[in-house]
């Protein structure tokens, strides 16, 4: 059934068929471009009843996980597989925060093995050294049956002192092409395992003094141009899947948003100038950095017409039960009022499938 979906580009990159994506209601696309995280542990409990449904329904495309939703190796494998087997017209993309150093979700007292952070990596490995470092974290993220990291990041660490990247030791570099050899690796060792990665965060959170998880990180005065070139680099490569846009305010280029639901940062400067067509995702646009200065319709409505693909919602303790649908509404209303073409929506869709069409191969490829 999946197959149907699509058709094969001339260098082999699988697309979706332009005739079964209008098939598609509307309401079904929408749905795809909605990631969430869910309370659960395991497929049975109360907790999961709204989550069984907006899957079966196609109310979300994707989930990420955390350490509450890990009680053991066994137990979250198990838990995986039992969400992918729930009937749904597309894939899941199950996610997770997987770094390495203090960044991880899979960790050594649930039964999983723990790997360096990128700034360990950087300074002491060789390439070959961290690509076969990252194919095994990618094989236990694999085998653990997700198929979406949120990593690498590609930050350059210009200010060693940022809250968020250089005193967490999450950047490989201070050096650009540093970077971008090392993210390479990461890459391309998770492609190899079937894992979607994801380039984080737009447009450079290495410069910054703040933490966009608190507030409105600015990096007007702050961010330089050495920030852009790993990303143009992995994008000019053909090296993407996905890229994250942070909650990052560069009055220069936007003076109102944040990158992560502006128009200016995503569609001008990161699809058309620098040439990105892939997906891109969200930060969590629960953090403080977005939540506390803009209300829901806003965020929803300015993401989508920024050039986001996927809305990502990640923090279960502090969802509406009913987030999904509200998001829905948002976006049925805002297109008939004018204030979303529905055509960003079909690109949107168009463009989720055709990463979603990726892991067709790899449904079913682990097990208990």
């Amino acid at each position: 059934m999946l197959l149907s979906l699509f058709t094969f580009g001339a260098n082999g990159q699988t697309l979706a068929s332009p005739d079964s994506l209008n098939q598609i209601s509307i309401e079904q696309k929408i749905g795809q471009m909605i990631m969430v995280g869910i309370r659960g542990t395991h497929l049975n409990a109360e907790a999961m009843e709204l989550t069984r449904n907006q899957i079966t329904r196609g109310d979300i495309g994707g989930i990420i996980f955390f350490k509450h939703n890990i009680k053991n190796s066994r137990q979250f494998r198990i838990f995986v597989k039992s969400l992918k087997s729930l009937p749904a017209d597309q894939p899941l993309l199950l996610a997770v925060d997987e770094e390495g150093g203090l960044v991880r979700r899979l960790r050594k007292s649930q039964g999983f093995k723990e790997f360096p952070s990128a700034a360990t990596v950087g300074a002491k490995y060789s390439l070959t050294e961290a690509y076969d470092l990252y194919s095994s974290m990618a094989d236990q993220i694999h085998q653990a049956g997700l198929n979406v990291n949120l990593a690498p990041v590609v930050d350059v660490n210009i200010n060693r002192l940022s809250p968020a990247i250089g005193q967490l030791n999450r950047s490989f570099s201070r050096n650009p092409g540093v970077v971008f050899d090392f993210s390479e690796s990461f890459i391309r060792a998770h492609s190899d395992a079937d894992v979607i990665t994801t380039l984080k965060h737009y447009p450079g959170h290495g410069s910054s003094r703040e933490d966009s998880h608190n507030s409105i990180t600015d990096i007007s005065s702050t961010w330089r141009s050495s920030e852009q070139v790993p990303f143009q680099r992995l994008i000019d490569s053909s090296q993407v899947d996905m890229i994250m846009a942070g909650h990052l305010m560069d009055r220069a280029v936007d003076s109102k948003y944040p990158a992560s639901i502006s128009n200016a940062h995503i569609q001008v400067t990161l699809r058309d100038e620098m040439g990105y067509t892939g997906v891109v995702i969200t930060d969590d646009l629960q953090m403080g950095a977005i939540i506390k200065r803009f209300e829901l319709e806003e965020i929803v409505i300015s993401a989508i017409n920024a050039g986001c693909d996927i809305l990502q919602f990640s923090d279960p303790l502090d969802l509406d039960d009913n987030l999904s649908q509200r998001i829905k509404e948002i976006v049925l209303q805002a297109i008939e009022e004018g204030q979303i073409d529905p055509q960003r929506i079909h690109e949107s869709y168009a463009r989720i499938i055709d990463l979603k069409s990726r892991l067709v191969t790899s449904l079913d490829s682990t097990s208990d």
